[in-house]
């Protein structure tokens, strides 16, 4: 097996266009550095990639773009690819939260709509095509001979799910910290650490694949910085080695961040981040030193589309929503917001009815990478790891593509469901069993894989007493 990596450098200058809000919104200042960090394994001529990109979320046309240009530069075609967003939301929109080229074909009504959402600068995406192919290009030049290891760790004590129930009985996100009315969470956390590394012969370690579910959520405002994940990464340089690559691919994250809701703790700004950084590297860094390193011989994949229907709101409500954008005083107001949102979503819907939702698997060694290309809840995230024969099994969210928001089956009860995250959008609008589609497909490709084994040491003969050992209490 061979390995390399390489990170390239995208961060946004002021005025640029920043995600993580409905709304427009402007970097303001730069407080530390975006990144590409990116990784390919190779193994009998078989290549597969992996990078993370600090940005909120990367669609697939950036991805292919990256992709084109690689291979147009270099002619280097990879059998496989996982790609991610790390999912900060102090960083430049990269992608658009729903599909730019599909609505080219809109009615103009709603083309209109667009000038209120956070459209992202081209040149700015353009860059960053650039850049992840750069990233992708010289870590495949830096491939060398290694060893690998992989083990998960846990780390629970700043990650917690923003969704509970209240005593109407119904589901909400983020109802206020200590709220009276709390009852208890509406799903689980995972304090999950997977990582895997890659080891020169000498000890050295090249870098690592880190896996850990957190929204990007931890530093705030409206300067650029990439978040826990900075902090990820200079803590391994730091213990490691500062030539280190680490690729961070966030994990289901959809309704988990550092915001406790049942206290009244400080949950934004760079202390948090760091601490939240600190922590989940320091986890990773227990089990790169820990794990028995093997010249592991197994590097293969799969990738799949899975057609999933998107949501049809209903004529009534279209008619309200047009009819609150036109009594709006404010279009950055919430139903403003949630009125636009419903009438893309709507066009989305009629323009494509269906979305083809792209699914990946890689397998390295004893270490399974299951990728989709959601905000998708940690419930599901767990019951696809539960079911499947690898412990190292990683799941990567935001990964390949972006289909926004998908949450599990109970979040969408009638009586109970509820919540930000299931609210129709252009953003978020694929049908309610699309949580379960895409687990019972991943969990179905996951079969197809067997993890590779390490050779088995001989049983060894039970040892004597140690001459030494036997002697004594001498009292006198």
């Amino acid at each position: 097996m061979q390995a390399g990596f390489f990170t390239t450098d995208i961060t946004a200058p002021v005025g640029t266009m920043q995600a993580g809000d409905y709304n427009p919104h402007f970097i303001q200042g730069v407080a530390g550095p975006l990144k590409v960090r990116a990784a390919v394994f190779e193994q009998d001529g078989q290549l597969y990639a992996f990078a993370g990109v600090d940005c909120c979320a990367i669609d697939k046309a950036t991805i292919t773009g990256a992709l084109d240009f690689v291979r147009q530069q270099t002619g280097i075609e990879f059998d496989g690819h996982i790609i991610s967003a790390s999912h900060t939301h102090s960083g430049a929109a990269v992608s658009s939260f729903f599909d730019l080229e599909l609505l080219r074909d809109a009615k103009p009504a709603i083309v209109e709509l667009l000038r209120d959402s956070p459209v992202p600068d081209p040149w700015h995406n353009d860059w960053v095509r650039r850049q992840l192919a750069t990233a992708l290009i010289m870590a495949y030049k830096r491939l060398e001979p290694c060893l690998l290891n992989m083990g998960k760790g846990s780390e629970d004590a700043l990650v917690f799910n923003r969704r509970f129930y209240l005593k109407d009985g119904r589901a909400y996100t983020h109802p206020g910290k200590m709220n009276p009315d709390i009852v208890k969470p509406a799903g689980p956390i995972d304090p999950d650490v997977g990582v895997l590394g890659a080891w020169r012969e000498d000890g050295s370690l090249i870098g690592c694949l880190l896996n850990y579910s957190c929204h990007g959520t931890t530093y705030g405002g409206h300067l650029t910085h990439a978040d826990w994940y900075h902090y990820a990464e200079e803590t391994l340089q730091k213990l490691f080695g500062a030539e280190i690559g680490t690729v961070i691919l966030n994990g289901p994250c959809g309704d988990i961040t550092q915001v406790n809701n049942l206290s009244f703790s400080q949950d934004f700004g760079p202390e948090l981040s760091y601490k939240l950084g600190f922590r989940v590297a320091c986890e990773a860094a227990k089990q790169l030193v820990s794990e028995p390193k093997h010249a592991y011989q197994v590097l293969t994949g799969h990738s799949c589309k899975l057609a999933i229907k998107r949501r049809q709101p209903s004529q009534a409500s279209l008619t309200k929503a047009w009819n609150t954008l036109k009594t709006a005083a404010n279009p950055t107001a919430s139903d403003a917001v949630f009125a636009r949102e419903r009438l893309l979503a709507a066009e989305l819907a009629r323009l494509e009815p269906q979305r083809q939702v792209t699914l990946s698997a890689i397998q390295i060694g004893a270490a399974l990478f299951l990728a989709n290309p959601a905000e998708y809840f940690c419930s599901l995230s767990l019951k696809i790891k539960a079911a499947s024969s690898f412990s190292n099994c990683m799941v990567v969210a935001l990964a390949n593509d972006i289909i926004g928001y998908v949450p599990d089956a109970e979040a969408f009860d009638p009586v109970k469901g509820g919540g930000y995250e299931t609210v129709l959008t252009a953003y978020s609008n694929l049908q309610p069993e699309a949580g379960d589609m895409i687990a019972e497909k991943l969990i179905s490709i996951a079969s197809q894989f067997k993890p590779e084994q390490i050779p088995t040491t001989p049983d060894l003969e039970p040892g004597q007493l140690w001459d030494y050992g036997r002697r004594g209490p001498d009292l006198e």
